[in-house]
C-alpha cells in the first residue's frame, strides 16, 4: 500500500536532514575554510592578538607557511585562525593561494593533552591504519600545523595525525624544563635576552627557575610563576643532581668593554669569532684568565675576550661603585668624548637626591668650563639620543634638567654656585640596575 503524499514529503525531508547533519560531521574544516581562501607566508611574520604591529604578539608564522582566512583583509591586516581564535597577520607578508592550501598552520608549536582516547595515524585520512592508540590525558607535541579535521603530532618520538577535536583546543607554548636552578641575586625575567626588555617580573635570591637549556649571549630562558623569560646566566646555581650538561658557569665578576671587541670561543689568537661587542657592553666574567683573554659567560658556556679591550675597574672608588647601567654609560662616554678626563661617580651624601649615594648618578666634568659650554651640549645631546639603550632617567647642565620621560627641558632655581646650577658639569642619572 502506497504512504500518502504528506508522509512520504516527512521521510523525504528527514533523509535529507540527516544526510546534510552527517556530511557537516565529516566536512574537512580546510576545505570549509577554503570559501575563505588560505594564504601563503612570503616572508618570516609575527600572528597579533589584533590589528595593530602594537597588539601582542601570539605566535610567528615561517616563509612557506600557510593559514586560514577566516573573513576579509582590511586596513592592511588579514584574520586568520590561530590557536582556537582569530588572529591577525599584516597583508604585505602574505599572499592569496589560487588552490587552498591541504596543510596550514592554525596555532602556535607547543604541547596539547588528549581529551578523549587517542588514535594516532601515519596520514591525515580516515581510511588510514592507526599506528598507536593512546589514553586519555596524553600529553603530545604540536607544530600548529592541521590538515582537515587532523593536526600534526609527536608522541614518544613518533610522528603522526590525530583527530583535532580530541586535543585541547589551545596550545600550551611553555617550554620544556630541562634543568632546575636556584637564583643567587635579584633578576628581572625580561622579555627578550636584552638589557633593555621589559622586565615582566623580579625574581628574588633564592628562588627556584625552571632552565629550558636555551640560551642567548649574557642570557638564559627560564620558566617562573607561570612565565617564560629571560634571566642573567651567571647568577643561576644548578641544584643537587643536575646533568653536567645543564651546569651553567657561575659569575665573579662584571667585565666592561671599553673598546669595540670580539668575543671568541677560545682564548687563542685564532679562536672562532662568536660575535662583536660594542663599547660599554657589560659582560658577566667568572674570574679566569688566559693568554691575555679573560673568560665571560657566553651562550650558557665561556667564551673569551681580550684583556687589554676589558676592564673590571672604571679607575676610581666613585666609579667602581656605581651600578652597572652607569658604568657601561661611563665606559661608553669616555670612548666617545676622551676630552672628558674627569668623572665622579658614587658619593656618600647629596643634597637634592639620592642618586649619587645609590651609585646611580654620574657627574661629567667639562674641562674650560666657562668658554668651552659646546662640549657639555654635546654630551647633554648624546646622552638625550641615547638615553632609552643608556637607561638614562634625567640630567642636568645649564641650571635645567631634561627628563626622559618628558622629553622637555625645565629650568631649575638658582642654586648658588656654578657647580650646584650643573654649569660646570652634565649631571645624568641612571634607572636602578637589577641584575
Amino acid at each position: 500500500m502506497p504512504l500518502p503524499k504528506t508522509i512520504r514529503a516527512v521521510l523525504t525531508w528527514i533523509v535529507l536532514t540527516a544526510a546534510i547533519t552527517t556530511f557537516a560531521l565529516v566536512v574537512d574544516p580546510i576545505a570549509e575554510a577554503a570559501s575563505t581562501k588560505t594564504y601563503s607566508v612570503t616572508s618570516a611574520v609575527y600572528v597579533r592578538a589584533s590589528r595593530s604591529t602594537k597588539a601582542t604578539i601570539l605566535g610567528q608564522l615561517a616563509k612557506g607557511n600557510h593559514v586560514i582566512a577566516t573573513g576579509k583583509a582590511k586596513n592592511g591586516w588579514l584574520p586568520i585562525k590561530y590557536n582556537s581564535r582569530t588572529a591577525y597577520v599584516s597583508t604585505r607578508y602574505v599572499r592569496v593561494d589560487r588552490k587552498a592550501a591541504t596543510v596550514a598552520i592554525i596555532g602556535p608549536s607547543g604541547k596539547k593533552t588528549a581529551v578523549s582516547k587517542l588514535a594516532v595515524r601515519p596520514k591525515a585520512k580516515t581510511k588510514t591504519a592507526v599506528t598507536k592508540t593512546y589514553t586519555k590525558g596524553t600529553v603530545v607535541k604540536v607544530t600548529g600545523e592541521a590538515a582537515g579535521i587532523y593536526t600534526k603530532i609527536t608522541v614518544n618520538g613518533t610522528v603522526g595525525w590525530a583527530l583535532t577535536s580530541r586535543l585541547t583546543r589551545n596550545t600550551d607554548t611553555t617550554p620544556d624544563i630541562v634543568a632546575n636552578y636556584v637564583t643567587n641575586a635579584v633578576l628581572s625575567l625580561r622579555t627578550t635576552p636584552l638589557a633593555t626588555a621589559t622586565n615582566q617580573v623580579s625574581i628574588a635570591s633564592g628562588k627556584t627557575v625552571g632552565g629550558t637549556g636555551v640560551h642567548s649571549g649574557s642570557y638564559s630562558q627560564v620558566v617562573y610563576a607561570g612565565k617564560v623569560g629571560w634571566v642573567l646566566t651567571g647568577y643561576l646555581n644548578a641544584v643537587a643532581g643536575t646533568p653536567a650538561q645543564y651546569i651553567l658557569p657561575l659569575r665573579v665578576t662584571t667585565v666592561y668593554l671599553a673598546t669595540t671587541a670580539a668575543i671568541q670561543s677560545t682564548p687563542a689568537a685564532t679562536g672562532t669569532v662568536l660575535g662583536t661587542l660594542s663599547t660599554g657592553t657589560a659582560l658577566r666574567g667568572t674570574g679566569a684568565t688566559s693568554n691575555a683573554h679573560t673568560a665571560v659567560i657566553w651562550n650558557g658556556t665561556i667564551a673569551w675576550v681580550a684583556t687589554a679591550k676589558a676592564t673590571i675597574s672604571l679607575g676610581s672608588t666613585s666609579l667602581d661603585k656605581l651600578e652597572s647601567y652607569g658604568k657601561s654609560a661611563v665606559v661608553e662616554m669616555r670612548q666617545v668624548f676622551p676630552k672628558i678626563t674627569t668623572v665622579y661617580g658614587w658619593r656618600a651624601s647629596s643634597d637634592y637626591s639620592s642618586d649619587h649615594p645609590n651609585g646611580r648618578a654620574a657627574d661629567f666634568m667639562i674641562p674650560s668650563y666657562k668658554t668651552n659650554k659646546a662640549q657639555g651640549d654635546a654630551i647633554a645631546a648624546y646622552v638625550i639620543a641615547n638615553g632609552k639603550r643608556l637607561h638614562v632617567t634625567y640630567l642636568i647642565w645649564q641650571q635645567r634638567s631634561y627628563t626622559l620621560s618628558s622629553g622637555k627641558w625645565k629650568a631649575m632655581a638658582d642654586r648658588g654656585s656654578d657647580t650646584q646650577n650643573h654649569k660646570d658639569h652634565v649631571h645624568v642619572s641612571f634607572e636602578p640596575s637589577p641584575k
